[in-house]
């Protein structure tokens, strides 16, 4: 007898066996699966020589890419982007364009007929930019083909996506994207102060520790995304901040709020944006630009800082790109940085507390003089009124003093006596 007859379906979504191992693909199908449809390899960020760069095969320097196309017979301008079926993570510092650089992939899937999940970890989705991304033409499909997924904590998102029912995801999905997942990482799991109240069997606590848990917990979400992409052949692209940390050779430098190496080997690929200046030649000025690099690509790490860079703007329409004299020298792209300088080679002059009194050492002849009664000054500007009473028992009280003193000298007797 079947086991689903004996204890039914399983409604809670504990038990998902097609997503209990990656599935068994034959050399012959995955060859030509790909001859087959290339539209659905890559999902393109509108960004034509940065799309080439990630399009590059497995084995591909992603640092020149350019000249290795078409030696291996890539023509140039031949497509690519975020490839499908893997996880890609898009970090950077607050206000670079993470999300916009979401909403593009979010616009490119649903012009090209596919289907988009948006899980919101901190930020909430910008419909009306994701709206002006795709354009008019394409309303329908945003409104058809999107789907909106708010989660408020850690647990949430681990119930949505490593766990998910096969209502969540909806058939014809390409694309999954996650934003800010650093956030609920960080605040379900805080990175502690002092390690020592975080150590094993601290206070009676036998269980593991907290950076421990936290671990476990990213190791069991980047595994349970890596089948989900590989099952559904989505793309998911996670969104994720960035944190600052000092090293001894570099100083304060950035890097992804999520920096752990388990996770670091489940991501396929990562991108970094960051803000650079460079000088415009014609005009002579410095001017402001935000660029992408390649970190990693098709599991490879690259051996210089960044692979490929690529420098683009953000119009209300998408991402355009960006020309600028590419052999201008970058601090952000130096892999060996500068040595830090001595305070005499700065030309910074510092004043000399010595020489100079800022005036305080001023002699008192030159302070003006103090007004005749110091304390109580109020009474120079204010008067006290006296009303006619009082007015007429002080005459009445001098009057009298007047009379007794007119009487002592008619007796002839002195003050000063008794």
């Amino acid at each position: 007898m079947d086991y689903h007859a004996i204890h039914g379906h399983d409604i809670s979504s504990f038990d998902l066996p097609s997503t209990h191992r990656l599935p068994t693909v034959s050399a012959a199908e995955a060859l030509e699966e790909l001859d087959g449809d290339d539209k659905l390899q890559y999902i393109p960020t509108r960004l034509a020589a940065f799309d080439e760069a990630l399009g590059a095969a497995p084995g591909i320097d992603s640092g020149n890419v350019g000249a290795d196309l078409p030696r291996l017979g890539i023509p140039r301008g031949g497509g690519g982007g975020i490839q499908m079926g893997q996880v890609t993570e898009i970090w950077g510092p607050p206000g670079v364009g993470k999300t916009s650089f979401g909403l593009q992939l979010a616009a490119s899937c649903l012009q090209g007929d596919g289907g988009v999940v948006w899980v919101d970890g901190f930020h909430r989705l910008p419909v009306e930019r994701l709206r002006s991304f795709v354009g008019s033409a394409h309303e329908e499909a945003l409104n058809q083909r999107l789907v909106h997924y708010a989660c408020p904590s850690l647990a949430h998102f681990i119930a949505l996506l490593c766990r998910p029912v096969s209502a969540c995801i909806p058939a014809g999905t390409n694309l999954i994207v996650v934003d800010s997942l650093s956030a609920l990482v960080n605040h379900a799991f805080p990175k502690t102060v002092d390690p020592r109240t975080d150590a094993k069997g601290k206070g009676g606590n036998k269980g593991p520790s907290k950076s421990a848990t936290r671990l476990q917990v990213l190791q069991y979400i980047v595994g349970a995304l890596q089948k989900l992409a590989a099952t559904r052949n989505v793309a998911i692209v996670i969104l994720t901040q960035c944190a600052t940390k000092m090293q001894a050779d570099r100083g304060a430098t950035l890097i992804p709020a999520i920096n752990a190496s388990i996770w670091e080997q489940g991501i396929s690929t990562r991108l970094v944006l960051f803000h650079d200046w460079v000088d415009d030649g014609e005009d002579c000025r410095t001017r402001h630009l935000r660029f992408v690099g390649i970190q990693k690509l098709h599991g490879k790490t690259s051996t210089e800082v960044l692979g490929d860079v690529c420098a683009f703007d953000i119009r209300p329409s998408g991402l355009v790109s960006v020309e600028y004299d590419n052999t201008q020298t970058s601090a952000a792209l130096l892999s060996t940085p500068a040595p830090k300088r001595k305070l005499a080679d700065t030309n910074f002059e510092i004043a000399d507390s010595e020489d100079e009194d800022y005036g305080w050492q001023i002699d008192d002849e030159d302070l003006p003089p103090n007004p005749s009664q110091w304390q109580g000054s109020e009474d120079l500007l204010l008067h006290p009124h006296q009303s006619d009473d009082d007015a007429q028992d002080e005459n009445d009280v001098g009057d009298s003093d007047a009379a007794v003193v007119g009487e002592r000298h008619e007796r002839g007797e002195s003050g000063d006596e008794s």
